[in-house]
């Protein structure tokens, strides 16, 4: 896992899958793909989450981190109030750790976990949280208020879908569950995100 720079660009699932697409035509591949999407292998894109924090003109300050290729043995733990970098002149509140709000994750493959926790520990007995899994292969959700997770139905027996559209593209969020949650977490107050990604297969 490792920090991106802020204005780190990623491409789009859409974008990615036309490029497949546009290549699998020329070699004569192109109807695997164009009957089902889901064929893509999971090492394709980068796993990307991006967490955003507002400054003081009413704009967002984004967090990418980037992750690791599957089969990681153990979860990644990502704790942004400490990882996300502040800049000295950025705002008055250039003392305070990162606090964010919102939430973008890109290009999960199917069968990860995402676990958004308030606590340090990044345990969920006592504290706010949420678990989210994935349906299929680059899943994605898009920008949405962490605080707003909560307004979807969903648990282990029952997963629910969080089918919000991109705050900042409309773009729809696809293949994202909620499988769990707890108290919601208050904005500002994200202190732990735990990935678990599927191993890869032989």
């Amino acid at each position: 896992m490792k920090y991106l720079q802020p204005y780190f660009y990623v491409a789009s699932p859409a974008m990615k899958l036309a490029m497949l697409i546009a290549t699998s035509l020329l070699s004569g591949a192109g109807t695997a793909y164009a009957a089902n999407t889901t064929d893509i292998t999971h090492a394709e894109l980068t796993p990307v989450i991006t967490l955003y924090r507002q400054v003081e003109n009413g704009s967002d300050r984004p967090c990418p981190f980037e992750l690791p290729a599957l089969g990681s043995v153990a979860p990644i733990k990502l704790l942004p109030k400490d990882a996300c970098p502040r800049k000295e002149d950025e705002d008055e509140d250039k003392d305070k750790p990162f606090k964010a709000h919102s939430i973008r994750i890109h290009n999960m493959p199917i069968k990860s976990t995402v676990l958004l926790v308030d606590s340090d520990t990044c345990t969920k007995e006592g504290h706010a949280w949420v678990e989210l899994d994935t349906s299929r292969a680059n899943a994605s959700l898009e920008k949405m208020g962490i605080d707003k997770i909560w307004t979807y139905a969903g648990n282990q027996e029952k997963p629910g879908y969080v089918y919000n559209k991109g705050e900042d593209n409309q773009t729809p969020s696809f293949g994202v569950r909620i499988i769990g949650k707890g108290n919601p977490i208050e904005p500002g107050e994200l202190a732990c995100i735990v990935v678990t990604l599927p191993k890869r297969s032989n």
